[in-house]
């Protein structure tokens, strides 16, 4: 179960937003950002990736050492990408916060969609829900 709080915009409905750490930003930032319409975010992120991957080859170059470009590479994705792995569901909320969405209430669910449909059910008059997967039993 994870934590999602949820948006709503008058024309385009609602938005599910996790709360947390995510792996998909983590491990390739701005393909992520792209999927997220992050716009001069996702520009960053693809120059800070476009980077790292130079300065892995630069440091294999010079240190006459080609082997020395894989512990590099793996360095500078958990660099790149630690940022967006913690904060990037920020950066989705406020970014649907300048799109004029607004936080409708925060949800505990299984995922996205059951996130959204429970947010959208009338018997959960609490700010905080608990959406619960009865088909687990």
């Amino acid at each position: 179960m994870h934590i999602f709080d949820i948006y709503h915009h008058p024309k385009y409905g609602d938005e599910a937003v996790r709360r947390g750490f995510s792996w998909q930003a983590f491990l390739l930032p701005s393909v992520w950002a792209v999927r997220r319409g992050l716009g001069w975010t996702t520009l960053f992120l693809v120059a800070a990736s476009t980077l790292m991957f130079d300065v892995a080859e630069l440091a294999g170059l010079l240190a006459d050492w080609p082997a020395l470009k894989i512990p590099v590479l793996i360095l500078m994705i958990i660099v790149v990408g630690a940022l967006p792995g913690f904060v990037g569901y920020r950066w989705h909320a406020a970014h649907l916060r300048e799109e004029h969405f607004e936080h409708k209430c925060t949800i505990v669910a299984g995922g996205r969609r059951q996130a959204i449909k429970a947010a959208n059910d009338d018997r959960y008059a609490q700010d905080v829900r608990i959406a619960a997967n009865l088909d687990v039993f």
